[in-house]
């Protein structure tokens, strides 16, 4: 990825709403620029940021901390935030910007295009405000097409995503770019471990929301534990209090006490959980996900997968292969699919591990992610 031909390319922006999302799933992509003498600036949101995430960015990088509220719907908090765009863009002049998650993408754009800078929106996934046709939807989706029709580019996670931005006219298809593979992850990062099946554990890996499955997944594991009372169902990821969609922790508690499943809690360290022998990872979201982080990971540790035909889900498993596809909001053909699996024989089971990592090596892989960049910067610059 060599910048330095691109004219002058010197200074990137990236907006987005929470420091750890914006490194988790970007760190190698800025990286990558910083390799190649761009000064870095990040903008993210005061309120959603720790010191100790803080002290842990690389020294050079400049950071602007600002004042947002990504869920609400309060027009004074969602000025304030435009007009600190407006300040930053105004002093800092990158030669590019990059928007994740809805606020950055609609301000951000429109500050960016109020300077003629640069920019690039990244629909990740199209989430709650293409649910639904309520007002403040409605409102919310016509000014997210007012803004993208202004970006530069914009780039999706999957065909539907695609679909539904081109047809409801949200940018031109000569501006709209598709990482087929989503935002990739480092293959080394999440390295392959070749698995052994005497045993069989489901791990499911999310925030502890209704519409990341819990139900269903609760369900299931009431059927399955009826037939095979000794196999671990777990659950990895925070609870959700804050949001209206979260399980209340009384009920993950109750669900864990009474044996339906193992709540795990919370852990910086996923693969450690991930490749402990005889997991099968499992999403069943109902969400409408760009490309899920978490099912991208398990393929390229090289564990089996059983997850929804939702789009940004089904994206990382074929069926049979190296996993189970499902309904969403079906919990017993999740069921059926997990004890499925459960009677497959061993050889068969590391046959669909070692495909994951296939699928993980071929399409996931955080260098074709590299390249899109370069592509889209030299794009933009020539």
């Amino acid at each position: 990825m060599v910048v330095s031909k691109f004219l002058n390319v010197k200074k990137i922006l990236f907006c987005n709403n929470n420091l750890s999302g914006l490194i988790h799933f970007r760190k190698e992509v800025i990286c990558e620029y910083e390799k190649m003498g761009c000064e870095i600036i990040i903008v993210v949101t005061k309120q959603l940021i720790t010191e100790m995430e803080l002290a842990e960015l690389p020294k050079e990088w400049k950071v602007y901390l600002v004042s947002l509220n990504p869920n609400s719907i309060n027009p004074f908090s969602d000025f304030r935030y435009f007009f600190e765009l407006h300040n930053i863009y105004k002093k800092e002049r990158p030669d590019i910007i990059f928007h994740y998650t809805i606020k950055p993408n609609i301000y951000g754009t429109i500050v960016a295009r109020l300077y003629k800078l640069t920019n690039i929106a990244m629909v990740a996934g199209l989430g709650y405000m293409f649910e639904g046709d309520s007002l403040k939807k409605r409102i919310a989706r016509k000014l997210y097409k007012f803004s993208l029709r202004r970006a530069n580019k914009v780039i999706c996670l999957n065909a539907s995503n695609a679909e539904v931005l081109l047809k409801g006219n949200y940018c031109e298809h000569r501006n709209l770019i598709w990482f087929k593979g989503g935002e990739g992850v480092n293959l080394d990062t999440y390295s392959y471990k070749p698995m052994q099946f005497e045993t069989t554990k489901f791990l499911m890996i999310a925030r502890v929301l209704y519409d990341k499955g819990y139900s269903e997944y609760v369900e299931a594991a009431k059927i399955v534990k009826r037939k095979y009372p000794n196999i671990d169902i777990e659950l990895l990821g925070p609870l959700a209090t804050d949001s209206p969609m979260g399980v209340p922790e009384e009920i993950v508690r109750n669900d864990h006490k009474n044996g339906f499943i193992k709540y795990l809690g919370v852990t910086n360290d996923v693969p450690s959980y991930v490749l402990r022998d005889g997991v099968i990872v499992v999403v069943v979201s109902k969400y409408l996900e760009g490309l899920n982080r978490v099912l991208m990971e398990a393929c390229s540790m090289g564990r089996p997968i059983i997850t929804t035909t939702n789009p940004g889900c089904q994206e990382t498993v074929e069926d049979g292969v190296n996993g189970f596809l499902i309904s969403p909001g079906d919990h017993l053909a999740l069921a059926e699919a997990m004890m499925k699996f459960i009677e497959l024989p061993q050889n068969k089971k590391r046959k669909m591990s070692e495909a994951s990592r296939i699928k993980a090596k071929e399409v996931f892989d955080v260098k074709i992610v590299l390249e899109h960049y370069k592509l889209i910067t030299k794009d933009i610059v020539l």
